[in-house]
């Protein structure tokens, strides 16, 4: 694909090198006219010119003019783990490259407009898009991480997408409301607290816990759903010779991966019987399919600063005692495996389970080093009151709207006078069956959209999660303070982890990121009144 289109911008290169880039686009017919006709006819053996009158059709030749590369309007995305590239000899399964075809159907609907795709980061992204921004350099579109917009919307760096949701996609049959091709859970987790839109969210992810089906068969052993009887299958799994359960706290993707998966759920709940006070609400507190909805950002700074939830609470140092406990089942020196070594020593049978996400579902299924049957649990096995006395309330799902699928608009696309087209070319891309055959092209990300003919039938098993047991209540570490909070949070836990820090060290230090980071928010946000 990416030979093609390399062969298209040359020819129009080539095209405005000779100095008109027009294509014959179609003739079409006029309404009948009289004309004059001249011809000549043979009078017995001469040529003799004569004149008739007749009535004909005659066709209209209508020229579209395709502009020079350097006049086309220039559209760049982020496309995150969209982005599509060229297969190589070290994948065992195919890349995404569906964009590539979305591309090329759009540009023959649009041939002033060139959409180009930024390569994908492998790492940095929170670097790359913090530089990016501020240096007003940033593609007009870019993946952007849901739980940010409650920082960043006050920065003039995102556009507010609210009156165009309300236009309708002409992409998309019948629609008078773009807002509404989208499940509401999905288009609202874009909304900021000034009550707009800055994101399009188009998908719903979800994580689950990957098992050998043939060791544990071959163990005896069934898919445990209480958190002691968890802790006596790895104990068993590890006695037999096998790593029970892959994961990574490096720094370098681990711990803010799998260290913030782990707290988010196990603070939802251990905290359960004391959510409404932590809301300031002392009613019960729900759980719905968006992250953090219920506990934003706003009212954990509020709790964080009256003091209605600390890193030094009792809840919260069960959390960092039930983390350790867990860990003795871990890889050997898991505080310094790099993250992307925590898929092959599952796949490989190495090790007996994993937590992965649904985007390594098409991986999972393509693999040919994958020699065993496998198995999703349906959900983390509970901590019950006789685990913990903080134990009762089943696992939230680690999973939520928004994973592939979620794109801002930048102020750039403004400053560079293409925000219709990019806006255009958004809503192209999330007309369903185009959005659908995306997300089925890369296999991992459920759609969100109302209309899901076509979507793929293996992904349920993480949905299902979703709406069984929703989503954390509280807003994430990742997006609950500043950056640099988390930042230093995921420094703390792989020093905890790896028996570098006391828990009561941790807590300690964490409590005092946790007000200055809350502070900070509380006065860039007057308007918060906390």
């Amino acid at each position: 694909m990416a030979k093609e289109r390399l062969s298209r911008r040359d020819f129009l290169r080539f095209s405005a090198a000779a100095g008109a880039g027009a294509i014959l686009a179609a003739c079409a017919p006029a309404e009948p006219q009289v004309v004059t006709v001249k011809e000549t006819v043979m009078v017995e053996g001469e040529a003799v010119e004569v004149t008739r009158v007749v009535e004909e059709t005659v066709k209209e030749t209508v020229v579209v003019e395709v502009p020079a590369m350097d006049e086309r309007k220039l559209v760049r995305m982020y496309a995150q783990g969209l982005t599509p590239r060229e297969r190589l000899d070290t994948d065992r399964w195919a890349p995404p490259q569906h964009m590539w075809v979305s591309e090329r159907e759009y540009e023959a609907l649009h041939p002033d407009v060139d959409i180009d795709f930024v390569p994908e980061l492998p790492t940095g992204w929170d670097e790359w898009f913090v530089t990016q921004m501020t240096a007003g350099t940033a593609p007009e579109i870019v993946w952007y991480q849901r739980g940010f917009i409650q920082r960043d919307y006050v920065k003039g760096w995102l556009i507010n997408m609210s009156p165009a949701l309300e236009e309708p996609n002409e992409y998309v049959p019948d629609n008078t409301r773009w807002y509404d091709v989208f499940q509401v859970p999905c288009i609202e987790s874009g909304r900021a607290p000034d009550g707009d839109i800055y994101m399009i969210t188009g998908d719903i992810v979800g994580t689950g816990i990957f098992y050998n089906a043939d060791l544990l068969d071959d163990l005896g052993l069934d898919v445990p759903t209480t958190w002691g009887a968890f802790d006596d299958v790895q104990s068993a799994i590890r006695e037999a010779g096998t790593i029970p359960f892959s994961v990574s706290y490096d720094l370098g993707g681990g711990a803010p991966l799998y260290g913030s998966w782990s707290t988010r759920v196990f603070c939802d709940v251990l905290y359960d019987k004391r959510m409404g006070e932590i809301k300031g609400t002392n009613q019960p507190v729900e759980r719905t399919w968006k992250p953090g909805e219920n506990i934003p950002t706003q009212d954990m700074v509020k709790a964080i600063l009256d003091g209605r939830y600390g890193a030094t609470d009792p809840e919260w140092m069960e959390m960092l005692n039930l983390l350790k406990g867990w860990s003795v089942h871990y890889p050997e020196g898991f505080w310094a495996v790099p993250a992307d070594q925590v898929y092959p020593l599952w796949v490989q049978g190495d090790a007996a389970m994993a937590w992965q996400g649904s985007w390594m579902n098409k991986p999972i299924h393509n693999d040919p080093l994958r020699e065993f049957e496998w198995g999703v649990f349906d959900n983390l096995p509970t901590v019950t009151e006789e685990d913990s006395p903080f134990g009762g309330a089943p696992f939230p799902a680690m999973a939520g709207v928004g994973g592939v699928f979620q794109y801002a608009v930048a102020s750039t696309a403004n400053d560079n006078g293409v925000l219709n087209e990019t806006i255009d070319w958004m809503k192209f891309i999330t007309a369903p069956t185009n959005l659908i055959a995306l997300l089925n092209d890369h296999g991992g990300f459920a759609p969100g959209t109302k209309d899901t003919t076509g979507a793929d039938p293996t992904l349920s098993v993480y949905t299902n999660m979703m709406v069984k047991y929703g989503t954390e209540r509280m807003e994430p570490f990742d997006s609950m303070l500043t950056r640099e909070f988390a930042v230093r949070l995921w420094e703390l836990l792989q020093l905890y982890m790896a028996d570098q820090m006391t828990a009561e060290a941790m807590a300690e230090e964490v409590q005092q990121e946790m007000l200055t980071g809350a502070q900070l928010l509380c006065d860039e946000n007057p308007d918060w009144n906390c």
